[in-house]
């Protein structure tokens, strides 16, 4: 359920709701497809936005879950759906991937949406075994390096965010790998806690209770700035150092392509001004994720074309290609 206090946020944003009501929009519900299962990042903010645009706009925003393959067919779903603004996505860091790692993802993020605001980002922790000699990133590069056979690292499937993540990783510190793909973030976690991996840069979310209960003991995180609620916990990119990394699983709402530019505008309007105050940004912070600068839906295609080339490059480091 999304916390109460979303709700309080849409006030300001019924500045950016005239131009489309005269139009007659929403004229009822809409729905906000979720491409992942209920409690996740992609769920929550999915929630949060929905919150804030019922309120902005009067009407109910729904959220309904269609998890499966990577995201790819609530994507594609949403891609068919009519563009009238009565049917959203929130698309996420795997969509930009999944242009490259399936030969057939069934859609074009880049072609068949129209962007509408970037939600919020969830920062990766690199994170070992509390059995581990390494206390520190630069420790684990060092280990890494001098690893015959290179270290094992599980993450929530191939080809997923935590996998190429770790291989961009490995790759950085000339360190070679061994990934061990598990049926899921939990599942990828267990292993690390029970020690059946060495590694692995699993989403701050999923990773949360057994870092405070030192199941798995976090080094560093792939933001850029560390994050509010673990302060004492380095950026890699200072830790190792490592200038430049930052890896991020970043959530957005996209609409099919060909919806009106005006309702764009006008949800683009409404979640800028939730996300630029306190309550908004301490909403997203408080599941784990980064609150984002703004960002006109003019910048977040561009952002998205650089996401799409960015995993691209990953995706053929990792050499995997699925169908």
């Amino acid at each position: 359920m999304p916390d109460r206090r979303a709700f309080l946020l849409g006030g300001a944003a019924l500045l950016a709701a005239p131009a489309v009501r005269a139009q007659r929009w929403p004229g009822g519900p809409v729905r906000i497809v979720s491409c992942f299962a209920p409690g996740g990042a992609n769920d929550r903010l999915g929630r949060f936005a929905a919150a804030v645009l019922g309120r902005a706009f009067a009407q109910p925003f729904l959220v309904e879950n269609h998890p499966g393959t990577g995201g790819n067919p609530g994507m594609a779903m949403v891609a068919r759906a009519a563009p009238d603004g009565r049917t959203l996505v929130v698309a996420a860091s795997a969509a930009a991937v999944n242009q490259t790692l399936y030969r057939h993802p069934g859609f074009d993020l880049l072609q068949d949406f129209a962007p509408v605001a970037l939600l919020g980002a969830v920062p990766k922790v690199l994170a070992v075994n509390p059995a581990a000699a390494v206390r520190s990133a630069a420790e684990f590069a060092v280990m890494a390096r001098s690893s015959p056979g290179g270290v094992t690292y599980g993450s929530a499937g191939t080809g997923t965010i935590p996998h190429l993540a770790m291989a961009l990783f490995l790759r950085a510190i000339g360190a070679p790998g061994l990934h061990l793909p598990c049926p899921g973030a939990a599942s990828a976690v267990a292993a690390l806690a029970d020690g059946r991996v060495q590694a692995l840069l699993e989403g701050l979310p999923t990773l949360a209770g057994r870092m405070r209960g030192g199941e798995v003991r976090a080094l560093a995180i792939s933001s850029a700035e560390r994050h509010p609620d673990w302060p004492d916990l380095p950026t890699i990119e200072e830790a190792v150092p490592l200038p430049d990394f930052e890896v991020t699983a970043w959530h957005s709402l996209l609409a099919p392509a060909g919806t009106p530019a005006e309702i764009v505008e006008a949800m683009a309007t409404a979640l800028r001004t939730a996300l630029a105050t306190e309550e908004g940004r301490a909403w997203v912070a408080r599941i784990g994720a980064l609150p984002q600068p703004p960002m006109a839906p003019v910048r977040l295609r561009a952002f998205l074309a650089a996401e799409v080339a960015r995993w691209a490059e990953a995706a053929q480091l990792s050499g995997t290609r699925l169908d």
